[in-house]
């Protein structure tokens, strides 16, 4: 059994110093089994990781294109031309995890929408090697019972377009149950008066606070900034709704109370021309001459 645990140790190393960052292939795929890093015990959300499989991305069709579709819109391109590094097990543990953050966001379609739209990018793009990096694995015993390589962690890279604009729909939030901003649930120490979109991410991805079930690294990377970047990797940029926009199936705009960019600014404009005698203020006028009558 150690040689074995050796073995595929090795050849994960092989394969991560092998995977290459290009379009149409998966960093990883499928349930492997409960990271063994994590307290599933207290963990909200279950710790359940991939499997560490640079391959190909997969042709979606039928239930697990309609599960993909409902989940994940943002990478709908119909059943034909839709292709994914999820299976249908992953889409049903990120509905679960994407389900649990709604509650907290329901206030704000958009902003929620976009909160699932990263997820979605490093769970199931297509083009996954390009915006992921794998940092760590471990051998684990898979839900089949059988030993195989896990992904327990990795780095997203993000352009700061993207992030800053999906922070910016969600920062004025609140929760319907106390009146708080969302986002100070959702920024560990920071809180919401101190939360920043790094320091959001950061939240998002950190494993020890149970509602992530790995450690993620998220890299904001300016637009255009390629230094330190490994070749090929293009920080995703995609298109972040803003609060005061619908959503693609259908979400209102996020009310003025939730975001500022709804509340539409009223000018006090006079409705009638200003009361004036021989080009002076009119009751001014009348004032100076009641004035002088009654001191006569």
């Amino acid at each position: 059994m150690v040689r074995v645990a050796a073995l595929i140790t090795f050849l994960a190393c092989v394969v991560l110093s092998e995977a290459q960052h290009e379009p149409g292939f998966c960093a990883f795929y499928e349930q492997c089994g409960f990271n063994p890093l994590v307290d599933d015990s207290t963990a909200l959300i279950p710790p359940i990781v991939p499997c560490l499989n640079y391959s190909p991305a997969r042709h979606l069709t039928g239930a697990h294109y309609l599960k993909l579709k409902r989940v994940c819109p943002m990478l709908d391109n119909g059943e034909t031309n839709t292709f994914a590094c999820c299976s249908i097990r992953q889409l049903n543990s990120l509905d679960n995890m994407l389900r649990l953050f709604k509650v907290i966001l329901l206030r704000c379609p958009s902003c929620a929408d976009n909160f699932a739209h990263l997820h979605c990018i490093n769970t199931c793009s297509p083009n996954q090697t390009q915006t992921v990096e794998v940092t760590k694995v471990m051998n684990i015993t898979t839900f089949q019972n059988t030993m195989d390589t896990a992904v327990v962690a990795y780095k997203a890279f993000i352009s700061t377009t993207f992030a800053d604009s999906a922070f910016g729909s969600c920062k004025n939030v609140r929760i319907p149950a106390t009146g708080g901003f969302a986002i100070g649930t959702m920024c560990g120490p920071y809180g919401a008066t101190q939360c920043t979109p790094q320091y959001w991410y950061d939240f998002q991805g950190d494993s020890s606070n149970g509602l992530a079930p790995l450690d993620i690294d998220f890299k904001l990377i300016n637009e255009g900034n390629t230094t330190g970047l490994p070749a090929g990797v293009v920080p995703y940029n995609g298109r972040a709704l803003k609060c005061n926009e619908t959503t693609p199936t259908g979400g209102e705009a996020c009310s003025c109370q939730d975001c500022t960019e709804s509340c539409q600014m009223i000018q006090i404009s006079p409705t009638t021309s200003p009361f004036t005698l021989l080009v002076a203020d009119g009751y001014l006028v009348v004032s100076i001459i009641l004035f002088c009558l009654l001191t006569n």
